[in-house]
């Protein structure tokens, strides 16, 4: 069998989304002989990249321990072995070749230089985002930046240094941002990469690979941090997105588009295909929020349940939401507060109908089936913590009006709300003796909770070895409510998912992927990742 897997052909004309808005160009059989001529060419060229961004999916938090499924996570629980494929792997080398042969053809098309510069950005900007990934899953890559034939030597070649492939992707990045428009520029074209997206992913990138360079011990890194900071600035600055004050409908249908909004992965009644996370979040059981998820939101003094008088502990059912983060209740579903129904009713999680932990998310739930909300991607939010974490990160200090201009503006989305947390200030963390830099990673924690950041950042932080291999806690289970429900229960009540000593962590191994063993076998050139 010649040739590597990886670079599997994808017919890179599919397309599977439509219009100026992508959700109305026709599927169309093209000839590459007649093909490559005008705007719509380039954009249909372009667009079945647009279905494959959500990499993962929304399951990837379940390999944290904030999620939990119907059954324990092989790779939260350290039990994953090395398969002959990799979804990742197939995937991402798939839309890099597609990515790679626009990039090869684009200058043919018989429209102005500006155009083909917008285009050619979003094919730089696809191509980084998919080495990313592969970047973050697998270290060292092979890198290839044209399309290749059997023949090529290239299929052959071994894995290029991540500082290397991390440059490429770089610089794919910052002609995406030189050569897209603001969203504001081209309003009319719902949905697809704007500057602002281009910037934020130079921001997650460079604060992902800065604080993994920085706490794994991998080398300079404040020019990545300060490149974070820098580029979250620039979207902040450019005014072109808000905060929607909604936050209950900014993952329901209701909120599709709305301000906050930067990059999702669309879904359409024509364009289709529906998203499946309500359905599977409300009543599959596949993802519900567990105790140490409910135990990081604050008290509304601004202070972590084990040290706010606010805290009236977890019983009766419902009691640990008194004067919570409002984003608590609306992050997991509230014990009594009305469902999703047309006509609500009181809403109690169900062990047999909803949840395995006791808890449930509201976030992204609803009971319309199909569902049409779009899957948020990039949102201004995560921009405003990426700008404090890179600006804490760089000197282990951040200045007040630093968090004025970005946690803060998080926590004033509430301001009406009586249970709104106070600023977050230094002299507010020295005189209650907490850690700005905890308290940082906690707002990212709560407020991009269910968003599949959580397994990424104890990855980066060099936390999973200590994070991950503990018991899997749920609720505290409250008899008067589920007098038959039968569940493991540690001394104190709280029900157990799953024990430790089922779980691990190789900090020699495990902050790695190892390489599908069908692409070794293919291509002796490459080597498999340390103690795998």
């Amino acid at each position: 069998m010649k040739g590597n897997h990886f670079f599997s052909i994808a017919f890179f004309l599919l397309a599977l989304l439509n219009s100026c808005d992508l959700d109305r160009e026709p599927l169309t059989t093209l000839s590459p002989s007649s093909f490559w001529n005008t705007e719509q060419d380039l954009r249909m060229a372009l667009n079945s990249i647009y279905r494959a961004t959500f990499l993962g999916g929304f399951r990837t938090d379940l390999q944290s321990i904030d999620t939990y499924g119907s059954n324990p996570n092989t790779i939260s629980s350290g039990t994953y072995t090395p398969a002959n494929t990799d979804d990742y792997w197939g995937t991402c080398y798939t839309q890099i070749r597609t990515a790679n042969s626009f990039l090869e053809h684009y200058q043919k098309a018989n429209i102005n230089e500006e155009l083909k510069r917008r285009y050619a950005g979003e094919a730089c900007f696809f191509r980084a985002y998919f080495y990313t990934y592969l970047l973050q899953r697998f270290g060292d890559v092979p890198y290839v930046d044209k399309t290749l034939d059997m023949n090529s030597p290239e299929l052959y070649a071994p894995r290029t240094p991540r500082a290397e492939v991390l440059n490429k992707v770089l610089e794919d990045i910052q002609y995406a941002v030189d050569n897209i428009p603001e969203k504001s520029a081209i309003s009319s074209d719902v949905g697809r990469i704007t500057r602002g997206a281009a910037l934020t992913l130079q921001a997650r990138v460079t604060l992902y690979f800065g604080t993994l360079y920085k706490f794994h011990d991998m080398g300079e890194y404040k020019a990545l941090l300060a490149l974070a900071k820098t580029a979250a600035r620039s979207v902040i600055d450019s005014g072109e997105y808000a905060l929607y004050d909604d936050y209950r409908n900014l993952f329901l249908r209701a909120g599709n588009d709305n301000a906050e909004s930067i990059m999702t992965l669309r879904h359409t009644p024509d364009a289709g295909p529906s998203s499946g996370r309500s359905r599977q979040m409300v009543f599959d059981f596949s993802f519900s929020p567990t105790k140490y998820l409910a135990d990081a939101f604050l008290c509304s003094d601004g202070l972590p349940i084990d040290k706010s008088p606010l805290f009236q502990g977890y019983l009766p059912l419902g009691t640990e939401f008194e004067h919570r983060d409002p984003r608590m209740a609306l992050t997991i579903w509230r014990p009594y507060d009305p469902d999703y129904q047309a006509q609500p009713q009181p809403f109690i999680p169900s062990f047999a109908a909803n949840t395995t932990t006791g808890y449930m998310f509201k976030k992204y739930a609803a009971d319309i089936s199909p569902s049409y909300t779009h899957d948020m991607l990039m949102r201004y939010a995560e921009v405003l913590l990426i700008y404090a974490e890179a600006a804490y990160e760089m000197d282990e200090s951040i200045s007040d009006s630093d968090l004025n201009i970005s946690i803060n503006v998080l926590r004033k989305r509430f301001v009406s709300n009586p249970d709104c947390l106070p600023d977050l200030t230094n002299a507010f963390v020295i005189a209650n003796r907490l850690d700005m830099r905890e308290e940082i990673r906690r707002e990212r924690r709560v407020e991009l909770a269910g968003e599949t950041f959580r397994y990424g950042d104890l990855i980066r932080w060099k936390t999973a070895e200590t994070e991950l291999p503990r018991d899997i806690l749920g609720a505290k289970l409250d008899r008067e409510v589920y007098p038959s429900v039968e569940k493991p229960l540690t001394s104190d009540g709280f029900i157990i998912l799953q024990y430790a000593d089922t779980r691990t962590f190789s900090r020699d191994r495990d902050y790695l992927f190892p390489l599908p063993l069908l692409q070794l076998s293919l291509n002796k050139n490459l080597t498999q990742n340390p103690n795998w």
